[in-house]
C-alpha cells in the first residue's frame, strides 16, 4: 500500500466505505432486518459463563418422577392434599418464603381438602400465589388485559400476596425480557411480588429489564416433589422455595403450555419450564443484576463511530493484514461487550459491529483497489475529472487491464510498431489533487531519468516519454521477465517476476545468503549510480525490483525525483516498513539506503519488514554462519539514526563485496564491523 498524503479521491473512497458500514449497522439496529443480530448479541452473552448467586433458593418440581410417584396425570390439577403436606413441612422448617407457580383458580370438592390447603398457606412466614392474565375486549378495535386471581379463600390465606406469572417470548420463542416490559406495569408480576416480600427495594420508575440468566440449569437446587417431602427436618429453614411444573420433555416445540426457550436453547436444544425463568427473574430483582440497554442515541453514536473507525482503519491495510485485523477487531468487540455486560449490567447489540460492520468495512477495503481499476472519473467541482483515462498511445498497441499500479498511475502491457513487448506507465494529474507543481516535478524527474536509464544494467530502461497530454503523461520502458511462460497468447495474464514472487517461491520464504548478497551488490551499484545523477528512487521494496533477462533492476521509476534540499517541499510517498522512522523525511539518499537494507532483511530472513530487527534463531545457529556478516550490513543500512547509516550506496556496495569474499572463502569470517 502506498503511503502518501491523502488525496481527495482517497478520502472520498474511505468516506464512502465508512458511510456504507455505518448505514449497514444502523439499518440492522433500527429495522426488523437486524432483529436476529440484536437477539443473538443478547443470547451469546451467556455462552461465556454466568455470575455467582448466593441467595438461598430451592426449586421444587412437579416433574415426571413426581407424576409417576404420586399417580398424577398431566393436564389435570395436582392433588391439593399433596400441596398441603408440602406446605406444612415448609412451615415446620420455617422456610423464608414460598412462591407457587401453580394456579389455584377455583375451589374443589371435598371442601375439607381446600380448607386444609388454605390453613397450610396461613402457616407460612411468607407466601405468594400465582395469578393469570386474561384478555379483555373493550371494543372491536381495542384489546386489553386484566389479572385473574386465585380463589378468594386461597388469596385471603396468602395475605393477598399475588403476582401474574406471565412470560413474553420474542418472535423466535426465546424469553429475553422481564414481564411486564417496562416494569413495573399496571399490576405486579409473580417474581416482583416475591422479591418485594423477600426484602428487595424495587424501583417504581418504569424500566426496561432484560433477564440475566445464571447458567443452563441455574445455580439453585432442583428437587423432585417427592424428594422434597422426604428431606429431614429444618432442610428448608430460611430458604426461598419456588414450586412449579417441569415440562414432560425438554424438546423444544412439543407444544406444552409451560415450556419456553432460553438463550441456551441455541446450542443445547433444550427447553426450560416457566418456573425456572420465574426464579431467574426473581434473582435478577433481588440482586439488581437484570440487564439494561443504553439510550437509543447512545447506541446509534457507538455504531456510527465503530463503522467509521473500522472502515478508515482497514482501508489503510493490505488485504491479508486487513483480514487479520478484522478478525482481531471482531473478537475484541465480542470480548469487550461480554465483559462490559458483567461489569456494568448493560448489554449492547455487539454482533452488528463484529458480524456486520467489520465484514462490510473489510469487503470495502479489499474491493477498493478493484474499484480503482474500473473507475473512470471522480466528481470534481461540478464536473467530472479524468483519473484513470485510458491513454492515447500512437504506435503502441495497449492490452488492458493494467497489470500494475504505482502511487500516481497505472502500468499496461503494450506492443510497439515492430512487435516488441514493452511496459507503458501513465501518470495522472488528478492523483496530485490537481496540483501542477508536484506533477511537473514528476515529469521532470522522469525526463532526467530517461537519458541515464540505459547507462547502468541495474536500472530499468525507459525508451520513450510522451509529451504531456491534458491531465496525464506517459512513458514506455522495457518489460520485465514474465512470471509464467506463454503469456503472449493472453497478454492480460502477464505478471512481472519480481523479488516478492521470488521470495514466495523460495523455501522458508527466504532467499539464500549468497543470492541476497548478489542481489544487494547489483542494486547498491545501480542505486549509487542513480544518486550520482542527482536522483532518488523513493520507493524501493521487493515488488519494485524486477528481473530483466535474469538481472535484478530498480523498477517503478515513476517515483524517481531530483534530490532536493531538506527544507524543500516533498511529495510524501513510500511504503510503510521500508520508510525510515519519523521525523526523518522521505525521498532522500539516506531513505533509499534504509529501504534497500530493509529489502535485504525481508529477503534473507523470510520475515515482514514490521518485525525488523528480529531474526529466526536458525539463522544465527552454528549451522548457518554465513548470515551474520550479511546481518551486520543490514543493521547498519537500517540504523534509525541516519548519521549512523552508510553514507552512500557505494559504501554499502563495498561492504557487501566484503561479505561476498567471506562467502567464497577469500577472507576470514571475522569482517570489520561496518558499524565502525
Amino acid at each position: 500500500m502506498k503511503f502518501k498524503a491523502i488525496t481527495e479521491g482517497n478520502l472520498l473512497k474511505s468516506a464512502g466505505a465508512a458511510a456504507l458500514a455505518v448505514l449497514c449497522g444502523l439499518l440492522l439496529w433500527a429495522t426488523p432486518l437486524g432483529e436476529a443480530w440484536v437477539n443473538a448479541s443478547y443470547d451469546y452473552l451467556f455462552r461465556f459463563g454466568a455470575p455467582a448467586v448466593t441467595n438461598k433458593v430451592v426449586l421444587i418440581l412437579m416433574d415426571n418422577k413426581a407424576y409417576d410417584q404420586f399417580a398424577q396425570e398431566r393436564n389435570r390439577i395436582w392433588d391439593r392434599a399433596l400441596h398441603t403436606q408440602l406446605l406444612n413441612k415448609l412451615a415446620d422448617d420455617q422456610a423464608a418464603l414460598v412462591v407457587f407457580d401453580s394456579f389455584f383458580k377455583v375451589r374443589r370438592d371435598p371442601a375439607s381438602t381446600d380448607e386444609a390447603l388454605a390453613a397450610a398457606m396461613r402457616r407460612q412466614r411468607g407466601i405468594v400465589l400465582m395469578a393469570e392474565q386474561a384478555q379483555v375486549r373493550l371494543d372491536p378495535r381495542l384489546a386489553g388485559a386484566e389479572p385473574t386471581f386465585p380463589a378468594e379463600m386461597f388469596l385471603s390465606a396468602a395475605g393477598t400476596n399475588w403476582g401474574v406469572a406471565w412470560l413474553d417470548p420474542d418472535i423466535d420463542l426465546i424469553v429475553r425480557r422481564h414481564w411486564p416490559f417496562p416494569a413495573p406495569g399496571p399490576y405486579p408480576s409473580l417474581p416482583g411480588t416475591a422479591a418485594r416480600l423477600a426484602g428487595a427495594r424495587l424501583d417504581e420508575e418504569p424500566r426496561e429489564q432484560w433477564l440475566r440468566y445464571y447458567g443452563r440449569d441455574g445455580p439453585w437446587p432442583h428437587l423432585s416433589y417427592g424428594f422434597a417431602l422426604a428431606q429431614p427436618p429444618d432442610f428448608f429453614r430460611d430458604k426461598i422455595v419456588f414450586i412449579g411444573t417441569q415440562p414432560h420433555t425438554s424438546m423444544p416445540g412439543d407444544n406444552e403450555g409451560d415450556e419456553f426457550l432460553t438463550p441456551y436453547t441455541r446450542w443445547t436444544k433444550i427447553s426450560a419450564g416457566g418456573v425456572e425463568i420465574m426464579v431467574t427473574a426473581f434473582l435478577n430483582l433481588m440482586n439488581g443484576d437484570w440487564l439494561r440497554r443504553s439510550s437509543g442515541w447512545v447506541e446509534a453514536i457507538i455504531l456510527t463511530v465503530s463503522g467509521i473507525l473500522a472502515s478508515f482503519g482497514l482501508s489503510r491495510l493490505r488485504p491479508l493484514t486487513a483480514c487479520l485485523a478484522a478478525a482481531v477487531g471482531a473478537l475484541s468487540v465480542a470480548l469487550i461487550a461480554v465483559s462490559w455486560s458483567y461489569v456494568t449490567n448493560y448489554w449492547f447489540p455487539w454482533l452488528i459491529i463484529a458480524g456486520a460492520q467489520v465484514p462490510c468495512a473489510l469487503i470495502c477495503a479489499i474491493m477498493m483497489p478493484t474499484i480503482r481499476h474500473v473507475q473512470g472519473t471522480v466528481t470534481g467541482a461540478g464536473r467530472g475529472e479524468p483519473v484513470y483515462e485510458v491513454p492515447e498511445t500512437p504506435d503502441y498497441e495497449l492490452f488492458p487491464p493494467p497489470f500494475g499500479e504505482g502511487a500516481y498511475g497505472r502500468v499496461w502491457v503494450v506492443r510497439n510498431a515492430v512487435g516488441q513487448w514493452q511496459a507503458l506507465k501513465v501518470v495522472y494529474l488528478a492523483n496530485f489533487d490537481n496540483n501542477p507543481d508536484p506533477y511537473e516535478r514528476e515529469f521532470n524527474g522522469i525526463r532526467r531519468y530517461k537519458p541515464i536509464s540505459d547507462k547502468h544494467p541495474g536500472l530499468l530502461r525507459v525508451d520513450f516519454v510522451s509529451k504531456k497530454r491534458p491531465g496525464y503523461f506517459y512513458y514506455v520502458m522495457e518489460l520485465g521477465d514474465p512470471l509464467d511462460p506463454g503469456w503472449e497468447r493472453e497478454p492480460s495474464t502477464y505478471r512481472p517476476r519480481d523479488l516478492m514472487s521470488e521470495r514466495a517461491r523460495s523455501r522458508g520464504r527466504r532467499l539464500t545468503v549468497k543470492e541476497c548478497v548478489e542481489i544487494g551488490i547489483a542494486l547498491t551499484d545501480a542505486l549509487d549510480f542513480l544518486h550520482r545523477q542527482g536522483l532518488t528512487h523513493r520507493d524501493i521494496k521487493p515488488q519494485n525490483i524486477i528481473f530483466v533477462n535474469g538481472h535484478p533492476k530498480l523498477a517503478d521509476v515513476g517515483l524517481t525525483a531530483e534530490i532536493r534540499p531538506p527544507d524543500q517541499e516533498r511529495t510524501f510517498v513510500g511504503t510503510p516498513g521500508y520508510m525510515p522512522p519519523p521525523p526523518e523525511p522521505p525521498g532522500t539518499v539516506q531513505a533509499d539506503i534504509y529501504a534497500l537494507g530493509m529489502v535485504l532483511y525481508v529477503l534473507s530472513t523470510g520475515r515482514n519488514a514490521a518485525y525488523f530487527p528480529e531474526i529466526s534463531t536458525t539463522l544465527v545457529s552454528p549451522t548457518a554462519p554465513d548470515f551474520l556478516p550479511l546481518n551486520k550490513v543490514i543493521l547498519k543500512a537500517c540504523e534509525p539514526d541516519s548519521k549512523q547509516r552508510f553514507a552512500t550506496a557505494a559504501e554499502m556496495h563495498q561492504a557487501l563485496l566484503e561479505v561476498q569474499k567471506v562467502l567464497v572463502g577469500e577472507t576470514p569470517q571475522t569482517l570489520p564491523d561496518p558499524a565502525h
